[in-house]
């Protein structure tokens, strides 16, 4: 009796600790989508520029938002080994995407609309890379 008792202990021991990675990956990812949710409810109130001129008046503060809620916060973010890899290339996207972003305030400004249409071709490529590491990570509401 007893040994059956310390069998089905060893098991359920055996057991949480097979799943403290799946948690720690659940934890990142609830993170990420929390951090992804808040800006974008940011984006939604500063509104999204469809205009050289909305892009002027909005780039700037479009920028310090995604800083702010999404940039820095996955900077401070920890990754479980597990997907380390994927957390790096995130990392390093969300930091093109950043000075893309920046470059795109700086083109409003300047009206350069070559420019400006060069960086939206980048950003929505960025953007569509993003999404597929945010759907493989199951990153539901980074991947929208």
């Amino acid at each position: 009796m007893r040994q059956a008792a310390a069998l089905v202990g060893a098991l359920v021991l055996a057991i949480t600790l097979a799943g403290c990675g799946s948690s720690a990956k659940s934890r990142y990812v609830s993170k990420l989508n929390k951090m992804c949710e808040a800006f974008a409810k940011k984006e939604q109130v500063i509104g999204t520029p469809g205009t050289p001129g909305e892009l002027k008046s909005r780039g700037d503060r479009l920028v310090a938002a995604y800083d702010e809620e999404l940039y820095r916060p996955l900077l401070k973010l920890k990754a479980p080994p597990e997907i380390a890899s994927e957390a790096t290339q995130l990392r390093d996207l969300a930091q093109r995407q950043r000075n893309v972003l920046g470059a795109l305030a700086n083109a409003g400004k300047t009206g350069n609309l070559r420019r400006i249409q060069q960086l939206v071709t980048v950003n929505q490529s960025l953007n569509s890379q993003l999404a597929q590491l945010a759907q493989h990570l199951n990153a539901d509401s980074c991947a929208s």
